[in-house]
């Protein structure tokens, strides 16, 4: 982000986004980040809980870290908010939390699965919000417009980063904070 004029986006002005999408959702919210960011798997673990949704984690990297993370103590979150697949299958939509992988629309990942409608555990439903937080990696747009188009033309109303909302911020400084 050399080349970005002034400051980054602070995680608060994330997770305010975040909070009103979960609090104007009626329907399963699908976070889709990268499985390494920690800190912003804490946030929406946070409104999971504030929200009363009960959580499904799905991707290998994605529940390896959350896994790892609760052990050391960096996602702090009570034992029964975590969820099997086949838990979710008995929950409303609007009690539901879906953490997965695919941001970058990886063939292989729980996110691009869900869209193509291979995934094992999980079906899409229409009307559930798909929340992208992340960045295109330069290179990727093709495949995560891909699934993008395949999670609309399932019903799937999808929220990326954008000048309406602040679903991520990046960790690397701008100019001003170099």
């Amino acid at each position: 982000n050399v080349e970005v004029d002034g400051t980054t986006l602070s995680e608060k002005a994330v997770i305010s986004s975040i909070h009103d999408i979960f609090r104007n959702s009626n329907s399963r919210i699908i976070v889709a980040t990268f499985s390494s960011n920690v800190h912003r798997i804490q946030q929406v673990v946070e409104a999971a809980v504030l929200f009363k949704r009960k959580i499904l984690v799905l991707g290998r990297s994605m529940e390896k870290n959350i896994q790892l993370s609760r052990q050391l103590g960096y996602i702090k979150c009570p034992d029964n908010y975590f969820i099997s697949p086949e838990m979710a299958n008995t929950l409303r939509p609007d009690e539901i939390l879906i953490f997965c992988t695919g941001t970058q629309g990886e063939p292989m990942a729980a996110l691009s699965r869900i869209a193509s409608g291979t995934h094992k555990q999980i079906k899409l439903i229409p009307d559930d919000t798909i929340i992208y937080s992340s960045k295109p990696i330069p290179g990727n747009e093709q495949f995560i417009n891909r699934n993008i188009n395949k999670l609309v033309h399932a019903g799937a109303h999808i929220i990326k980063n954008s000048l309406l909302t602040d679903t991520h911020t990046t960790g690397h400084a701008s100019q001003e904070e170099i």
